[in-house]
């Protein structure tokens, strides 16, 4: 049972009291409150479909790995480790029901896999270029050190 407080000073009255044991105030009675149990609806024991978060209405983004992973394989390794790791993410957080983080993750995983890309092809070309020119940097290099 639930301790009661006497309305006009405030003190606590003991179980079964009529008058306040403080200033002799009569307490009012406690109203009866009888305890009725609800019979399970048989029908009702389907478990219900939670509402905590309905996806939307568009597709999921896409995650770019395996663009990540050949970009930081073939191209340049600094670069493409990042393109990794946002693409890791995009769909953990698509199945977290935190999709604009997953778009987000989606936008930077195709941005680092492109600088990757870009990176790399410009390497490629100049070390090309320079190879075509005469000016094996790498091989007169070692030609040097061979001969000293």
């Amino acid at each position: 049972m639930s301790t009661r407080f006497c309305t006009q000073c405030g003190q606590p009255i003991p179980d079964g009291s009529r008058f306040c044991t403080n200033c002799g105030a009569p307490v009012p009675e406690e109203p009866r409150v009888e305890q009725t149990y609800a019979q399970p609806d048989p029908m009702m024991n389907q478990p219900e479909p939670s509402p905590a978060k309905s996806q939307p209405s568009y597709m999921k983004p896409k995650s770019y790995l395996a663009l990540s992973i050949l970009a930081t394989i073939f191209c340049c390794l600094p670069f493409g480790i990042p393109a990794i790791v946002f693409s890791a993410k995009v769909d953990n957080l698509w199945n977290a029901g935190q999709y604009q983080a997953a778009e987000d993750s989606s936008r930077k995983a195709r941005t680092w896999m492109l600088v990757s890309v870009i990176v790399g092809l410009v390497w490629i070309i100049a070390y090309f270029a320079l190879f075509a020119a005469g000016t094996n940097l790498l091989g007169s290099a070692f030609l040097e050190a061979l001969r000293s």
